[in-house]
Parts: C-alpha cells; sequence; structure tokens
C-alpha cells in the first residue's frame, strides 16, 4: 500500500509543527544555533518525503522537484505561523535553513535509491 510510505514524512511534519508551536522561553541560545535545528529538521522531512515518492514515481526529477517545492512551502507555513507564538519570530534565515537541510535530504535519499538500483 503505497498510502503507508506517506505516513513517517506526515508524522515528521507533524512533530515539526509540533516544535515550532512551543513557545520560547525567556532564555536565549547563543545566536545560530537554531539554524542547526531547522536544518536537521529539514533534512529528515526531505529524506522522509523523497523515499516515499522515490518508492513511487522511481528517480524521475519532477516528482523530486515537486516533494522539495511542498516541503518549502510547508517549512513557510511552519515559519510563518511562528508570528502567532510567543518568543517565536518569523526569520528568513531559518527558512533557507530548512530549504538547504530539505534539499540535502532529498539529496541523500537520491544517492542512497541509485547505490540500491542494481548495475545496468
Amino acid at each position: 500500500m503505497t498510502g503507508r510510505r506517506w505516513l513517517p514524512p506526515i508524522l515528521w511534519a507533524l512533530l515539526t509543527f509540533a516544535i515550532s508551536s512551543v513557545p520560547m522561553p525567556a532564555v536565549v541560545a547563543p545566536p545560530g544555533t537554531d539554524k542547526g535545528v531547522h536544518w536537521v529538521l529539514y533534512f529528515v522531512l526531505g529524506l522522509l518525503s523523497a523515499r516515499a515518492v522515490l518508492a513511487e514515481h522511481g528517480r524521475r526529477p519532477v516528482p523530486l522537484l515537486v516533494t522539495l517545492g511542498l516541503v518549502l512551502v510547508f517549512g513557510a507555513v511552519d515559519e510563518l505561523h511562528q508570528r502567532w507564538i510567543p518568543g517565536r519570530t518569523v526569520d528568513l534565515r531559518d527558512w533557507v535553513a530548512d530549504a538547504i537541510g530539505a534539499a540535502c535530504g532529498i539529496t541523500a535519499a537520491l544517492a542512497a535509491a541509485r547505490r540500491r538500483a542494481p548495475a545496468s
């Protein structure tokens, strides 16, 4: 069943959204450390989403590019929703970290799929 392949990325996206919905404490982390967290969260989302797409569509570029676009839109919506979360702000640099993480995750999934593919 192909729908089951989408459960991990959907659950990860919900977890990511839930994490970004938690108000930030008054203690401020060192500047820039949150970019690594953004990168990791979206690396995993990109990886899981690409694995689902690869299982359904193979290594065709258009579905993977659409996947990247959808993950980037999700990242933008997630970033914008933080405007209403106490202690959080909308930060374009956070979204850029999301985008780089997602692209790296999709690239990693594609590389893994190529390694698993039988030699022609």
